[in-house]
């Protein structure tokens, strides 16, 4: 079977049974984090543990911060995905991925928090202020 992303409001239909991978938010880091190589391990994973897991993604994406985006495009790309579709279709659900109205937030990972309290990070706060005041 050929699989499309659609992006569209959701209107539940009656008889069809659903599960929903829930985008709830980005959180940058300061420690080196690996790209997830295989999103839809993760979700299987998720879906398997019934509860909520993180994948994590490059800092910068072809010049870009990551969002949405990226992790849709390589959601599509990633073959164990089509497999978890492929077998919760047979289970008779449909797979539902839900972003927020509003749009996805972006806040700071606990590691980037603590780092910007440290020492080192008061110092290059300091620097990033004085040459902001030399132009």
């Amino acid at each position: 079977m050929d699989y499309k992303l659609e992006v569209k409001p959701f209107k539940r239909q009656d008889g069809v049974k659903y599960k929903v991978i829930q985008l709830t938010d980005f959180a940058l880091h300061t420690s080196d984090k690996q790209p997830t190589k295989y999103i839809g391990k993760k979700v299987k994973h998720a879906f398997d543990q019934n509860r909520p897991d993180r994948v994590y993604g490059p800092i910068i994406n072809n010049g870009h911060t990551p969002s949405a985006d990226w992790f849709l495009e390589n959601l599509y790309k990633d073959p164990s995905f089509i497999k978890l579709l492929q077998k919760e279709e047979k289970k008779g659900y449909k797979v539902l991925i839900s972003i927020p109205k509003d749009g996805l937030p972006i806040a700071i990972g606990k590691d980037t928090e603590n780092f910007i309290k440290s020492k080192n990070g008061q110092r290059i706060i300091r620097k990033l202020a004085k040459n902001k005041n030399v132009d």
